[in-house]
C-alpha cells in the first residue's frame, strides 16, 4: 500500500496593503511620541527659566537693599546724612520722581555690584558681552513715605523688579542688531504689553532709608 504525504497548506503572506497600514499606524504613533517629547522639553525649559528668573529678580531686590545702605538720613553719627540722588548707585533714579511711579528703566551695569543682564545659567553678563544675555532686568520706583522734603525722614521707596526673557518662537530680540538687554534701548515702558514675545517675572519690595550708626 502506497502512502501519500498530506497536501501542503498554501503559505499565507502579508499583502502590500496590510504592510502599508501597519507602517502608517506606526508612523502615527511615533509622531505622537515625538510631539509629546517636544512639548515636555519646552515645558521643562520654561519651568527652569521661570524659577531662575524669580531668583534673579530677588537677587536684584537684595542689590537695591544693599544700595540703600548708602542712603542714610541725618543722625548724631552722621549729621549730614547721605543723599539719595548722589550717594546711591541705582536708587538715585527715584530722586525727583514725584509721588508717582517712575518709568521702567534698565539699571546700569556695575562691574563691582552687578549687571542687569544674565546668561542662561543666571551668571551676570557685562555690557561688553551683551550678546550672551538671555535674561534682562528692569526696575522702577515709587515713594511710599516721601518724597523729601514733603515729610520727615526716614523715607521709604517701593521698588519693582521685572525680569524677562524671550518666549519660544518670540519673533526676534529688542530690535535690529540689539541684544535682549541692550543698554541703548529706550522702549522699556512699552515692553510689558508684549506678552506674545516675552515671559515676565515681577517682584516688589519696600526699600527704606537707613540711619547712620
Amino acid at each position: 500500500m502506497r502512502l501519500h504525504p498530506p497536501p501542503r497548506r498554501a503559505a499565507r503572506a502579508y499583502t502590500v496593503i496590510e504592510v502599508m497600514v501597519a507602517l502608517t499606524l506606526l508612523a502615527i504613533g511615533a509622531s505622537g511620541v515625538i510631539a509629546m517629547q517636544k512639548y515636555t522639553s519646552i515645558a521643562n525649559r520654561n519651568a527652569k527659566n521661570l524659577a531662575l528668573a524669580d531668583q534673579l529678580a530677588r537677587t536684584w531686590v537684595e542689590r537695591l537693599r544693599t544700595d540703600a545702605l548708602q542712603w542714610n538720613h541725618p543722625s548724631p553719627v552722621d549729621p549730614a546724612g547721605n543723599d539719595l540722588a548722589t550717594d546711591t548707585r541705582w536708587l538715585r533714579q527715584a530722586a525727583g520722581a514725584g509721588t508717582g511711579l517712575t518709568a521702567w528703566l534698565r539699571p546700569a551695569d556695575d562691574a563691582s555690584f552687578g549687571s542687569p543682564a544674565f546668561d542662561a545659567l543666571g551668571t551676570d553678563v557685562r555690557d561688553a558681552d551683551a550678546g550672551a544675555a538671555v535674561f534682562c532686568t528692569n526696575v522702577r520706583f515709587a515713594w511710599l513715605w516721601g518724597p523729601p522734603p514733603g515729610v520727615n525722614p526716614p523715607y521709604l521707596l517701593r521698588a519693582e523688579v521685572r525680569v524677562f526673557w524671550l518666549r519660544e518662537g518670540g519673533g526676534g530680540l529688542m530690535g535690529t542688531q540689539r541684544s535682549i538687554c541692550d543698554g541703548d534701548f529706550t522702549g522699556w515702558d512699552d515692553l510689558g504689553s508684549q506678552v506674545e514675545r516675552f515671559h515676565f517675572v515681577y517682584v516688589t519690595s519696600a526699600i527704606g532709608q537707613n540711619t547712620a550708626h
